[in-house]
């Protein structure tokens, strides 16, 4: 849950849900191609500059043999219809990231950790491309631009969904997929319309995180820097947590935080079904049991695979579980 979606993260969530959440040109290596020919996507062939982390990378064709080090990158190639030769930690992938279309085929080799993967087994595949999270990358850099061109982008970088977008835009554009990548990104709409068309406009709500760190219930409330509430602005549902956000735009909270969630605000939140402090050990708490929310009912669980760090199926994943909660 915590890419996070998804999608390396920081803090001691990052380790418990997110495991589970420059400047300079990059020359392509050398490869043949058809300038003239079309490929799936409807875009030529031949040579292709993406916009990177590091600047421009140039390409000398559409990459068909992609090696990945993050799972919202991952994600992303599933959702052109490109399964990568390579992915980093296979299962925690297919633990966290459950968006529907977002399935790892079968057949991907498993690359290791993603904060450590295997360079021998990223270079016995031959990519013509390698993809991950710059601050992952970076560590790397040398070794992985020596196997192939190396495309990687930073995140968090506000606005997180429009960053998503851009990035996403990207990649479609290094493995041929241009019009497939406009026609997914064009999913988040239609899903963000329908959701609006069914629930009561500037609904008030706030979105929330739950788990435990050594059995002490923690909160992660998404303030408006989030990916999650950028996408749930698009259907008029209005966010009405405050609290000051970190890097990821997240606030860390204990139950006392909860009261700084205005009355007449649903919670909608993620937990883990092993791991729900709000139906678990706060459950009897006094200030739980007085929160607004929780005497109205006023409480929607979501799918616990939601990932909030991920790409364009994770963001209709969450406009799909929230509509829903909220009876769209």
């Amino acid at each position: 849950m915590v890419r996070a979606q998804g999608r390396a993260l920081a803090a001691a969530c990052a380790l418990a849900l997110l495991a589970g959440c420059g400047t300079g040109t990059v020359a392509g290596n050398t490869g043949g191609g058809d300038s003239g020919a079309k490929n799936a996507g409807g875009q030529a062939g031949g040579p292709i500059t993406v916009e990177t982390a590091r600047g421009q990378v140039s390409l000398p064709k559409p990459a068909t043999k992609v090696v990945v080090l993050e799972w919202a990158y991952t994600e992303e190639l599933v959702a052109l219809g490109v399964t990568p030769v390579g992915n980093a930690d296979n299962e925690g992938y297919k633990k966290w990231i459950t968006a529907p279309g977002s399935a790892l085929p079968d057949g991907v080799a498993d690359l290791g950790q993603r904060q450590e993967p295997s360079l021998e087994r990223i270079k016995t595949l031959a990519p013509d491309l390698i993809v991950g999270e710059e601050k992952t990358i970076a560590v790397n850099y040398d070794q992985l631009k020596a196997i192939a061109p190396v495309v990687s982008f930073d995140y968090p970088v506000k606005p997180q969904f429009e960053t998503m977008k851009k990035n996403f835009a990207q990649l479609a554009k290094a493995v041929g997929k241009d019009d497939k990548g406009k026609e997914v990104l064009g999913r988040i709409d239609a899903k963000a319309a329908e959701v609006k068309s069914k629930v009561k406009p500037d609904t008030a709500y706030a979105f929330a995180q739950a788990y435990s760190v050594n059995g002490t219930p923690t909160i992660r409330m998404f303030t408006g820097d989030t990916f999650v509430v950028q996408v749930l602005a698009l259907t008029g549902l209005r966010n009405t947590w405050q609290g000051q956000p970190d890097a990821w735009g997240l606030t860390t909270v204990g139950v006392e935080g909860l009261t700084q969630v205005p009355a007449d605000a649903s919670l909608i939140y993620v937990a883990q079904n092993d791991d729900n402090p709000f139906t678990g050990a706060l459950a009897g708490n006094p200030v739980w049991q007085n929160l607004a929310f929780v005497k109205q009912k006023k409480l929607f669980p979501i799918d616990p695979g939601t990932w909030t760090f991920g790409g364009p199926l994770s963001a209709v994943q969450v406009l799909d579980g929230v509509g829903k909660a909220l009876g769209a």
